[in-house]
């Protein structure tokens, strides 16, 4: 897990530095943002879910949004269930970052995936 803790806190710092932008309300996500993430090389792969993450403002606040995209229907997580697939990346999110700012799951039948968003303070580390 360290290693997924460390790429987590790797992509947050380089999401400051040059990451997309989101303008939008954090609640109403457009979740297309993955095809746009994906074209500026700024998709991730951890633990068999796509990430992509964007600098983006919660409460007037700038904070570092990361989105994963969990697939409902995966062979690569064995016999676990979705919940227990969340509740992973909850742990994960939580181990990397102490505090979160914002947390949301959203499940999109169309796309068979559960979207993870959270957001954290830009300005702070942990």
């Amino acid at each position: 897990m360290e290693h997924v803790i460390k790429k987590l806190k790797d992509i947050f710092e380089a999401t400051i530095e040059n990451g997309l932008n989101y303008e939008g309300d954090l609640s109403k996500i457009d979740f297309s943002i993955f095809s746009k993430a994906a074209t500026k090389d700024k998709l991730y792969r951890i633990s068999g879910n796509n990430v992509c993450s964007l600098n983006g403002k919660l409460d007037g606040e700038d904070v570092v949004v990361i989105i994963f995209s969990i697939p409902i229907n995966s062979t690569e997580t064995g016999s676990k269930t979705i919940a227990e697939r969340v509740m992973d990346i909850v742990e994960v999110l939580e181990n990397a970052f102490i505090k979160l700012d914002y947390l949301k799951s959203n499940e999109v039948p169309e796309d068979k995936v559960i979207y993870v968003v959270a957001a954290k303070k830009a300005g702070e580390k942990e």
